[in-house]
């Protein structure tokens, strides 16, 4: 990972008005004008920029604009591992995992959701089973009745065995 120097110096850098300016003050000038939050890891980051061996950095903080948001800060720092921005990683770690467990938890729930209703409808089954037999039974008893009653019925009208055999 890289690291700046040891510190920010404080020593003066002189400008166009003649007037002495530090380091810190540039760089908080610097982060001011982009209306940049004083983070300690932007610090970092625009001191890496600003006084940093790596010009590419500076270049990816302009090309973000006159308010550069944070996020995309916080990305050009992790993507240059800079020390600062190591604690974001593990956030982003954390983030991530507990988003991982929430979705594996949703479909969990419902492949649990779905076995229930599955087990509900199975054990529908049986109880569909043992009313279609019920009512088959039903059925056949009401076939027996019915040919029963058409008996009587012919037995009571005194027809001849001849007709009875020659009609059903």
């Amino acid at each position: 990972m890289k690291s700046s120097k040891a510190g920010v110096s404080a020593y003066s850098i002189g400008n166009d008005n003649g007037e002495a300016e530090t380091e810190l003050e540039a760089i908080g000038r610097h982060m001011a004008k982009l209306k940049v939050k004083n983070l300690p890891r932007n610090y970092q980051l625009f001191h890496e920029a600003l006084y940093g061996h790596d010009r590419r950095i500076a270049k990816e903080i302009a090309s973000l604009g006159p308010t550069p948001p944070q996020t995309e800060l916080d990305d050009i720092g992790l993507k240059h591992h800079l020390v600062s921005h190591c604690g974001l990683v593990a956030r982003k770690s954390e983030t991530d995992a507990a988003e991982m467990l929430r979705d594996v938890a949703n479909q969990l729930a419902e492949g649990l959701r779905k076995k229930q209703r599955f087990t509900r409808e199975r054990d529908a089954v049986p109880q569909t089973l043992d009313a279609m037999d019920c009512l088959n039974a039903s059925l056949s008893n009401l076939l027996l009745y019915e040919t029963e009653l058409t008996e009587r019925l012919r037995d009571c009208a005194n027809l001849p065995v001849e007709a009875r055999s020659t009609r059903v």
